[in-house]
């Protein structure tokens, strides 16, 4: 019998060790993940900020005229135009400094550099070798957004190709530290500490012999290195916390870690220090050619492991004194029922540590379980949401109405038997809409489906801010109107629209009269005053139907869908007219010279603005403050 309990007891032993290292392994990687996913989240954050940054700043007729002068091989004329360009946008690399981006490089359309604004004195160097990213967008005209290491940096890069007027440029990069992006994280999880290790065969090839002083190796491997050790720099990031700088000196000979690191793949591991559990979280970050040249690491400590040693400890105890005492039989009873208390511990550590709220429903549509999380975004009780028809309690439909349970694609998925996921709207108990992500799977006993398992996490922030970033990226900051970019894609739009059903608009360029002497006259604030004064008098005029956009300076172009070119040149004739009799404070009167033009068949947008662009300077030539229309 001896012999048997000890066998049972080795067993067991065994049993629970397995199941405490797999309930561990699922943990970390669910922490793995959440960190794969505040990285995307702010990453795309700071992409679309580098976007809008493009078009409003670079973007602008006066950078353009001097790229397109640069455009020679004459090495004394490129100078100039460096030093021109240089001085334009120092002000505006200043306020980029401000906000974490630390390079701004312009390149030229064969890849080499031309300005960087970070470091002045080196230009001219070809970018093909170290720069893939800066091809790419040179090749393809298309942005190039990631993480890659650079001649005198390491950033996460923003490229853009510069087209201006259908010429090619060259491109420009808006690129920031690791430190902009840790800042993010910090943000979103104060408690966590950040180590970027940079691959140094990657590296260290394309810096220049100057800036490779600010790298050394790091704890761990002298293949990989950390930057900026001596805290040198500007934006460097802030030093470990003491408790990760101790975590770092055990993780050097810690062959699980060093394994991982190696691996490059996302992935956490546990150490235990003073106690304490903690999770060191390792994400690779790819250059933008696809190699593996940097690893983020996470220190945090994870209360969660702590607690799953805790119960592994305490059922390890149970178990060997309930084998010592217990017999055969009780240990066969015991491993029974500990199975089961496990798998409902691994549930609730499942659901109750998520960031997502769960429910499940039975065939009728009634709530049988709701995470804790779920009743927080909800506002709901527990017992206020057990044994309800979820849809009928909180799900909406089409702006917040309500619709049939059978019509409900998350009943359906009971129904289906498929997996449903979108966005749906959910009401709080006190009655606000909230945007919803999520997933609907349906639950099987046996080959019978009993009822689905939905989980739902709110996207309404989230959503409220890409709103906010795609009107900024498609607005002139100054005037509130659309932009140059957004009225191409629009233009393109109708023409294909008109093509389509034979029909045709029109387009008004109008350019104010005598702008740059009201500058230089009234000051520049003054002519800014212009500028809206003039966007206030069209919108009263214009149609909801109709695009206003700031082409450039002080140009502006109508499009006007389904309108012909007799009731163009009308509104035109009204809006000089508007402007004639109307006075902007502390100037007068302003007027402008305006050209009509109407869509054929077979039009470009680009012949098309430029029909436009010849009648408002044909009006311009006429004297100023008229109307030049086509001739049908």
């Amino acid at each position: 019998m001896s012999v048997l309990s000890l066998l049972f007891g080795i067993c067991g032993t065994a049993y629970l060790h397995h199941e405490w290292q797999m309930q561990k392994k699922l943990q970390l990687a669910g922490q793995t993940h959440a960190q794969e996913v505040a990285w995307q989240a702010v990453t795309t954050a700071h992409r679309i900020a580098m976007q809008a940054y493009f078009d409003s700043y670079i973007m602008q007729p006066a950078v353009m005229s001097i790229l397109q002068a640069a455009l020679t091989d004459d090495r004394s004329r490129q100078d100039i135009e460096r030093v021109r360009l240089y001085r334009r946008l120092s002000p505006v690399y200043e306020q980029f400094r401000q906000r974490d981006v630390r390079q701004l490089h312009f390149h030229t359309p064969d890849n080499r550099s031309f300005l960087r604004f970070h470091s002045p004195h080196n230009s001219g160097d070809s970018l093909v070798a170290s720069r893939p990213s800066v091809v790419e967008a040179n090749r393809t005209r298309k942005p190039i957004f990631g993480f890659e290491t650079g001649r005198v940096i390491i950033g996460f890069r923003n490229v853009f190709p510069i087209i201006w007027q259908g010429q090619h440029l060259g491109s420009v990069e808006l690129s920031q530290p690791f430190e902009a992006v840790r800042k993010g994280l910090h943000d979103l999880d104060p408690a966590k500490d950040y180590l970027l290790l940079l691959k140094g065969e990657v590296l260290l090839p394309k810096l220049f012999d100057e800036h490779k002083k600010h790298y050394a190796p790091s704890p761990f491997s002298q293949k990989w290195l950390v930057e900026d050790p001596q805290r040198e720099l500007a934006d460097s990031p802030p030093p470990l916390s003491p408790v990760s700088q101790e975590l770092c000196r055990l993780l050097k000979g810690n062959q699980e870690f060093l394994a991982v690191l190696g691996a490059e793949k996302p992935d956490s591991v546990s150490v235990r220090y003073a106690g304490h559990t903690y999770q060191v979280s390792l994400i690779p970050l790819h250059d933008t050619d696809g190699v593996t040249s940097a690893v983020m690491l996470t220190f945090v400590r994870a209360p969660e492991l702590e607690s799953l040693f805790g119960s592994h400890r305490a059922n390890l105890l149970i178990f060997n004194i309930m084998t010592l005492f217990g017999g055969t039989a009780l240990y066969l009873f015991l491993s029974s029922l500990q199975t089961v208390l496990e798998q409902e511990q691994r549930l609730a550590l499942i659901t109750s540590n998520i960031a997502d709220g769960v429910y499940v429903i039975d065939d009728k549509g009634k709530i049988t379980f709701a995470n804790q999380r779920a009743s927080e975004l909800l506002g709901f009780t527990e017992d206020e949401l057990l044994g309800t028809i979820a849809h009928d309690l909180f799900h909406r439909h089409d702006g917040g109405h309500h619709t049939p349970l059978e019509e409900c694609p998350i009943y359906r998925v009971i129904q289906t038997r498929g997996r449903y996921e979108g966005e749906e709207q959910f009401a709080t108990k006190s009655g606000n809409l909230l945007t919803m992500q999520v997933a609907s799977q349906p639950m099987l006993k046996g080959v019978r489906v009993v009822g689905s398992v939905t989980i739902f996490r709110d996207i309404t922030e989230q959503k409220l801010l890409e709103e906010q970033l795609r009107l900024l990226s498609i607005t002139d900051p100054l005037t509130g109107v659309y932009n140059r970019r957004f009225l191409q894609e629009t233009l393109l739009k109708e023409l294909y629209r008109a093509e389509r059903h034979g029909e045709t608009f029109s387009l008004v360029m109008l350019d104010i009269d005598h702008f740059k002497q009201i500058n230089d006259r009234y000051g520049h604030d003054m002519g800014d005053q212009v500028l809206q004064s003039l966007v206030v008098l069209i919108q009263k005029r214009v149609r909801s139907s109709d695009c206003l956009a700031r082409w450039g300076g002080e140009e502006f172009v109508l499009l006007l869908p389904h309108t012909g070119l007799s009731a163009a040149t009308s509104l035109a004739d009204v809006l000089l007219e508007d402007m004639q009799t109307s006075t902007v404070k502390g100037v007068g009167c302003v007027t402008a010279s305006f050209g009509v033009a109407v869509s054929k068949t077979g039009d470009t947008v680009e012949q098309l603005v430029q029909r436009a662009d010849v009648l408002m300077y044909s009006a311009k030539q006429a004297g100023r403050g008229c109307v030049r229309s086509e001739s049908i």
